[in-house]
């Protein structure tokens, strides 16, 4: 639960740092970072966050659904610049403004703008990984999210037809061992609500172990 308590606390943290010394900071992320670094943070919050979640029990994930509700509460009560004031001022720069300061703050609010914006939406996928439903309104994104090229992702393998490439058996075989739930239990595989993923190098390293764990499943 760590993992779930860190990624949690993240998307509801709203922590800004403006003064006079020419510090701009949102949640320990400075201006000349941008919104990107703090993709990859909250990103790699997100997937350890769901490595725990298959492992948790009925009970636990009720409580989620509630911590969830009480984060979005906690978001939507976030003191930050908005979208309307981007707006404002790039009106005022494009009126002729050229106020050096006018255009770092500028930045700033639109980096803002976009953390925020990530915040929101990895609270919504965790939320659906979890199988958590709402009846509010969905979270509109004004930030593109990238797929991330980080080691995390060069770490899975996706879906069925990614275990069977990798196994080097047919997806029918992988299904089987899907089902069989034996990477289930050595947290090697998990749902992310877009189907399962794999962690490779623990599955590697359970094959190197024990090369006739899956015997028996593939047979079937």
């Amino acid at each position: 639960m760590d993992s779930i308590k860190a990624f949690l606390t993240e998307v509801i943290t709203c922590n800004i740092t403006n003064n006079f010394e020419g510090n701009y900071v949102y949640n320990g992320i400075d201006l000349e970072e941008t919104s990107e670094a703090y993709q990859k943070r909250l990103h790699g919050l997100y997937e350890s966050a769901l490595i725990d979640v298959p492992f948790l029990a009925n009970e636990a994930k009720e409580g989620l659904v509630n911590i969830i509700d009480r984060h979005k509460e906690s978001q939507s009560l976030f003191d930050v610049p908005n979208e309307s004031i981007l707006q404002s001022m790039n009106r005022e720069i494009e009126a002729g403004n050229t106020n050096v300061s006018l255009r770092t703050e500028r930045n700033f609010v639109k980096m803002i703008c976009e953390c925020v914006s990530l915040q929101k939406y990895y609270l919504k996928e965790f939320a659906d990984a979890i199988g958590y439903t709402s009846t509010g309104s969905p979270t509109t994104i004004s930030v593109e999210v990238k797929e991330q090229e980080s080691t995390s992702d060069a770490n899975l393998i996706k879906g069925v037809k990614g275990l069977a490439d990798f196994l080097g058996c047919g997806i029918n075989t992988a299904q089987n061992i899907v089902n069989s739930e034996i990477l289930l239990k050595k947290k090697i595989q998990y749902n992310t609500g877009k189907g399962w993923r794999f962690r490779k190098d623990k599955l590697t390293e359970l094959l190197e172990k024990e090369p006739e764990i899956l015997k028996k499943v593939r047979k079937k």
